[in-house]
């Protein structure tokens, strides 16, 4: 970006900006839906706040420093962002995005098959393709558009959300009190610990595709502003939805997709209909997120080249990548992200977690700190 001072307004926006892409490549399949929710926070019961604050916390200690090392090193996508603190060893972390990536897609590519077929009768193959075409032609148009693609979803979701919890919690609110104030939960408050921590750390990923929003960054604000309202938007709607569950605690741990099981139970008909558009539309933004990321990082690496993708490559690539992603992901897929998922959030603490708040930090406080020896990554 340039040197012209800019507003601190502005400088808020541009963190927000951040923080609206973290939430929107977040939120879609598993926890717009609520199964991720029930998986690592709600089962717990009136034990769930422990999930979500050990979730909050962590989120903080990873995403800040991860904003921060993107805006002093330069580091707007995840191949050049991942050399500044593994060094040589950047490929690890490469595999790592790609195989999450693409448990990821294919949750998002069922995700949107179960609920459009159910709801208006459109084939699982029809949703999947109409998702593949979105994310292409958002490609095509290039990064603006992409940008208030993600800033649309985000207004049009909460705006759902609200209409969702308070139509939930005006009917079975008092139950839902009744049960916290009756302490029902299952598991130990360490388990509840332990999830909430690994339900961040494999949801770390949504920070690749934000990478590149940081360029626009004039300082540290910046960061602490993108930090502060992703951690707010993420986890405040995921305290909302942990209290709408208590009323239907515990069959709710066995449902497959609880929030529009839920209003399905209730005939929450109009209210559903809302429910599934945006849900559909947070599914698109997610598989756009994590192909995004996948793109700029093939452009870095053609850059290095003298070469550059163009907006029509970066359309077909995109195509492609999710392409793949669904067809091969359709063999075994509900057993293949029950086991890849808790095995990706322990391998993020190996290549991401720790690497970054260790030697991350140190090369944020010391930036010149070896400076000929990273420049060699």
């Amino acid at each position: 970006m340039g040197s012209a001072k800019v507003s601190v307004w502005r400088r808020i926006w541009y963190g927000a900006i951040t923080a609206i892409i973290l939430q929107s490549v977040w939120f879609g399949g598993g926890y717009g839906s609520g199964r991720e929710i029930v998986e690592y926070i709600a089962e717990y019961g009136s034990l769930a706040w422990i999930s979500i604050l050990t979730a909050t916390v962590t989120l903080v200690i990873a995403l800040l420093p991860s904003l921060e090392v993107a805006r002093v090193f330069k580091a707007y996508d995840y191949m050049t962002w991942s050399k500044q603190f593994l060094w040589k060893f950047w490929w690890v972390f490469d595999i790592a995005y790609i195989v999450l990536a693409w448990l990821v897609i294919a949750i998002v590519g069922a995700a949107a098959g179960y609920m459009i077929s159910d709801m208006v009768g459109i084939p699982f193959a029809v949703s999947v393709v109409l998702v593949i075409v979105v994310v292409g032609l958002l490609h095509f148009f290039g990064r603006r558009v992409i940008e208030a693609f993600w800033i649309v979803g985000t207004v049009g979701l909460y705006i759902m959300y609200f209409i969702v919890w308070g139509y939930i919690l005006a009917i079975k609110g008092g139950d839902a009190l009744a049960k916290l104030s009756a302490g029902l939960h299952q598991g130990t408050p360490i388990e509840a610990a332990i999830d909430g921590f690994k339900y961040t750390l494999y949801n770390l990923c949504v920070v690749m595709p934000a990478l590149e929003s940081v360029d626009r960054y004039r300082g540290r604000l910046e960061s602490v502003v993108a930090t502060a309202i992703a951690t707010a938007l993420i986890y405040g709607a995921a305290t909302a939805l942990w209290i709408c569950f208590m009323a239907y605690y515990p069959e709710v741990i066995g449902m497959t997709v609880p929030v529009y099981d839920i209003l399905k139970s209730m005939g929450a008909h109009g209210i559903l209909a809302i429910f599934v558009f945006w849900i559909f539309y947070t599914l698109i933004e997610t598989a756009l997120g994590m192909v995004y990321a996948l793109v700029r990082r093939v452009e870095a690496q053609l850059k290095l080249r003298g070469k550059s993708l163009g907006r029509r490559n970066e359309a077909l690539l995109s195509v492609l990548i999710l392409a793949v992603s669904v067809v091969t992901a359709q063999v075994g897929l509900v057993a293949l992200v029950a086991v890849g998922y808790g095995t990706m959030a322990w391998v993020f603490f190996a290549v991401y977690f720790i690497p970054l708040i260790t030697i991350g930090l140190i090369r944020l406080a010391r930036p010149s700190w070896m400076k000929e020896f990273w420049a060699r990554a």
